[in-house]
Order: C-alpha cells, then sequence, then structure tokens
C-alpha cells in the first residue's frame, strides 16, 4: 500500500524535481501540494506547481497555497540561484487548469490528516511556516499527523545563506522552532549534511536528455540553469539533490545508511546566527545540568545515504 503523504514545496528548481519524483514513485501517494514562499514569492511557487502538474500529467491532484512569508520579516529572493521564475526562466505557459484549491495550505493540512489519522507524512521542501500555522489553527494536529520529513538545517555542514544559516531555516526560523520542539511528533531532518553533497551531474543530465517522458521533458528545460549555477561552487557540471533526495527517502528509506538522534532547535536572536541549526551533540547531554536542552526533543538528522543508489531511482523514475 502506497504511503500517504502531504509535499510542501516553494518550488524551485531541486523542488521541483522532488515534486516529479513524489508524483512518479508508486511507494507514495500524493494527497496534494502545498505552497509556501521561499526560493520564489508565493504566487511563483504556487503557480510552478501547477505548472509542473499540468506538464507531467498530473493536473488532478490537489494544490493548495500557503504562507507569503514568515512569522518575522520581510522575504527576500535570489534570482540567480532559481531564475526570476524560480524554475531557471523556462517561460513555461500559464496552465489551463489551474488546480488551486479555495482553502489555504495550513487548513489543507489539517483536513488531509484529518481524514486520514495516523496515515500521513508532511514532506516539507521549503519553510515550515504552513506546518507552523496548521499547528496554531489545531494544537492537536501532532496526534493525527504522526510523521515530519524535512528537508532543511545544517547540523555538522556550514550554511548557504550565511556561514550558520540555511536557506529554509532562515526563511522563518520562528516556524521552523514551533514544529521542532513539538515533541508529539517524529521528526526526521535531511539537512545540508547529505544533500549538498548528493550530486546531479553532466552525466545525468544527458541521460536525462535521452529521456522522452513527459517528466522528463519538463525537467529538461530547468535543470540547466541550476546546474549553471551550482557548477562553479562545486568544480564540475552538477548540482545539489536537495529536494529530491528528501522525497527519495520517504519513498524508499533502505537509501539511508545512518542518522543521528539529537535535540534540534532553531536560534532565533542571535545578530550573526539567526537560523542556525543547533544540535546537541555533547556526549553527556542526558546527565548535563542543562535543562533547557535535556527536554528538547529529539529528532532524526539523516548522517549519510546510498547517493548513487538515489540517483539512480530519480533517473528511473523520471523516465518512466
Amino acid at each position: 500500500m502506497a504511503h500517504k503523504v502531504i509535499v510542501d514545496t516553494d518550488t524551485g528548481i531541486d523542488d521541483a524535481m522532488g515534486c516529479v519524483l513524489a508524483l512518479k514513485r508508486p511507494e507514495l501517494e500524493v494527497l496534494g501540494f502545498t505552497s509556501v514562499f521561499g526560493n520564489v514569492d508565493v504566487e511563483l511557487t504556487t503557480r510552478n506547481t501547477a505548472v509542473l502538474l499540468e506538464q507531467t500529467g498530473h493536473s488532478d491532484v490537489p494544490l493548495a497555497r500557503g504562507a507569503a512569508r514568515g512569522f518575522v520579516g520581510i522575504p527576500s529572493f535570489n534570482p540567480e540561484i532559481h531564475g526570476h521564475d524560480g524554475v531557471g526562466n523556462a517561460d513555461f505557459p500559464t496552465p489551463t487548469k489551474r488546480a488551486e484549491l479555495p482553502i489555504s495550505a495550513a487548513e489543507f493540512i489539517i483536513r488531509s490528516a484529518r481524514e486520514n489519522p495516523g496515515e500521513v507524512t508532511f514532506i516539507a521542501l521549503g519553510p515550515l511556516t504552513n506546518l507552523a500555522l496548521a499547528l496554531m489553527l489545531d494544537p492537536t494536529l501532532p496526534t493525527y499527523l504522526p510523521r515530519v520529513v524535512w528537508m532543511g538545517g545544517a547540523v555538522y555542514e556550514p550554511g548557504n545563506v550565511k556561514p550558520v544559516g540555511e536557506a529554509d531555516a532562515c526563511h522563518d526560523p520562528e516556524g521552523a522552532q514551533m514544529v521542532l520542539e513539538q515533541a508529539s511528533w517524529e521528526v526526521m531532518v535531511v539537512s545540508l549534511d547529505v544533500t549538498d553533497s548528493t550530486l546531479f551531474r553532466a552525466v545525468d543530465l544527458e541521460r536525462l536528455n535521452r529521456s522522452s517522458s513527459p517528466a522528463a521533458r519538463y525537467l529538461q528545460r530547468i535543470v540547466p540553469f541550476y546546474m549553471d549555477f551550482y557548477s562553479p561552487l562545486l568544480g564540475e557540471r552538477a548540482c545539489a539533490m536537495h529536494s529530491a533526495l528528501t522525497v527519495g527517502l520517504v519513498a524508499r528509506p533502505e537509501l539511508i545508511r545512518g542518522v543521528e538522534k539529537l535535540p534540534i532547535s532553531i536560534e532565533l536572536n542571535g545578530y550573526l546566527t539567526r537560523g542556525m541549526t543547533v544540535a546537541d551533540r555533547r556526549p553527556g547531554r542526558k546527565v548535563s545540568a542543562n535543562r533547557a536542552w535535556m527536554v528538547a526533543p529529539e529528532a532524526t538528522l539523516v548522517r549519510d545515504v546510498n547517493r548513487s543508489a538515489f540517483v539512480e531511482l530519480f533517473l528511473e523514475s523520471v523516465d518512466a
């Protein structure tokens, strides 16, 4: 039986790769997508998700618009990474069927979880604002939404938008902290510690370009832009597969080679460190006198994955 998921996405290029994978994997039943600001504004992430659904033949999958900003501050965007439109300036036509629901993302999350109590995994590919809002609307949400998988944060690796800050954590530190401090659900964090080193390389693009599937044709138009941005940073023609890896680990958990249970929080106040993922990695933390960290809930941090098997899974899925 397929595992029921909600995919929350700030659809830029790597997020689009993750969304496509979610739609293609038979292990997953996508109950719907929820959009959120992040890589670009929420108007564009919603449009990009609708385009993706139409281009890949899944316009019947529900889509709910989510938050336009985090709890504090005004969002900013960098068009060099994903393009001004969020998908490599690919100039996709407006969807003829815009599969957008008349309810908010937070309401959709609550409704879907209530209709499938204990069966849904929430896959967050962007800031955790929508889930935090749903939690505010219904504090009992964790009793019937048992699992959250978040592509965000950086524990052992440095950040990507600041020296110690990962983008999705920095977009809405308060929202992320609200989700992480809730002990009633299981949280798995797929951070830069594994996503930065899971790469889509030139040879993989060549294979993608040989495919004629609708999913492949869609990705062929956007992935090269992302590789153009990443290549000078990596020293090779490649890009990181942040969101796609996160979805892949939900579909095929056997790809995970190592995890670590750690209390994890997000720094909310520091001038230089706001948005930093702070994990208590002290060996003696359970007998520490620091009461605040003793009561912090543990999250599952993914430390290692089978990268080659995952990339093969991704390419096979897109080609199907």
